[in-house]
């Protein structure tokens, strides 16, 4: 591992407790490994909603622990966004979505808290076992 990006914001702060990703961004920084958030922004980080505005609050906290933020990402209209942020998205002008990415091109990989990862679990296989052994699923 080179570095690590933590998911912060007020979306995922809904659900995973903040003191907890502290605990952790400190280990991290402890350890030696560069760390910095990296948030989901609703419209653009300059854009004015409560949830941008959260978003700052807690990107203001981790900066006093000087653990700065990558630009993050912007939220796009799909999925659990489109059902429960409707109001913030123009349905006539939804764009393609920018993030979606060719299964079989993989340049990073998300690890989920239970080890879960591209159909193995590196809690009984290796990483590159898996790794090596990935095979998208098909249409």
């Amino acid at each position: 591992m080179n570095a690590v990006l933590l998911s912060v914001d007020a979306f995922h702060q809904e659900t995973i407790p903040l003191d907890t990703v502290k605990i952790f961004a400190e280990a991290v920084k402890e350890a030696g490994i560069p760390v910095r958030t990296h948030p989901a922004w609703l419209g653009d980080q300059e854009q004015e909603n409560k949830y941008n505005r959260k978003t700052k609050e807690i990107l203001d906290g981790f900066s006093r622990m000087g653990i700065e933020p990558s630009e993050g990402n912007i939220i796009f209209p799909s999925g659990n966004a489109l059902t429960y942020l409707k109001e913030y998205f123009d349905p006539s002008a939804l764009p393609v979505n920018p993030y979606i990415e060719k299964e079989d091109d993989i340049r990073s990989i998300c690890l989920e808290p239970d080890g879960t990862v591209l159909g193995g679990n590196i809690y009984y296989s290796d990483i590159i076992e898996i790794l090596e052994g990935y095979a998208p699923l098909k249409g």
